[in-house]
């Protein structure tokens, strides 16, 4: 399968992540009633660069981008994800996915959070409910003995594992099926 466009090089993936970054910009200030011009005003810069910026997002800057977003009253964060794409055939997922995903689950603020969530919910994987708590997931390790041979695993890695991902735990070896 032929690699998406984004592969050919860094610079047209930092566009393609760069420019979903405006369309969410846009999208804020649409529904904020916020001009480029009162967004200018906010930023202390003129429209022209505001203008500037979003006809051509390669030119924004993490630090650029976290500025704008502050303006418009959104914060940014950095998603690094493994989609089993290593050749990039499908291109990066859209971050409307992600905020999807997120408000889907509550808007967790942090891991701690999102494991109380999946610990009184039911957790969908593959097909499959589990309605357990996500202590309860544990791992079989064959290398210990006796009593040390189950081992709690973290709540995500629980879920990608029972999902049927080939995930591996300690030393890269592969779980036991």
């Amino acid at each position: 399968m032929k690699a998406h466009w984004t592969a050919q090089s860094v610079k047209d993936y930092i566009f393609r992540i760069a420019s979903d970054f405006i369309v969410q910009l846009e999208n804020k200030m649409e529904v904020s009633h916020i001009t480029q011009d009162k967004l200018a005003k906010k930023l202390g810069v003129t429209k022209g660069r505001v203008s500037q910026l979003i006809n051509h997002p390669g030119n924004f800057s993490l630090g650029k981008m976290i500025e704008y977003a502050k303006a418009v009253g959104m914060k940014v964060s950095i998603v690094a994800y493994e989609d089993n794409d290593p050749k990039n055939t499908k291109g990066p997922i859209d971050s409307e996915i992600f905020r999807i995903c997120w408000e889907q689950l509550g808007k967790p603020r942090d891991f701690w959070e999102a494991q109380g969530i999946l610990t009184t919910k039911n957790v969908s994987a593959a097909n499959v409910t589990f309605g357990r708590r996500i202590e309860d997931f544990k791992i079989f390790d064959a290398r210990r003995s006796s009593l040390e041979n189950v081992t709690t695993c973290p709540p995500f890695f629980a879920i990608e594992s029972f999902a049927g991902n080939k995930k591996t735990f300690e030393d890269d070896k592969p779980l036991p099926s």
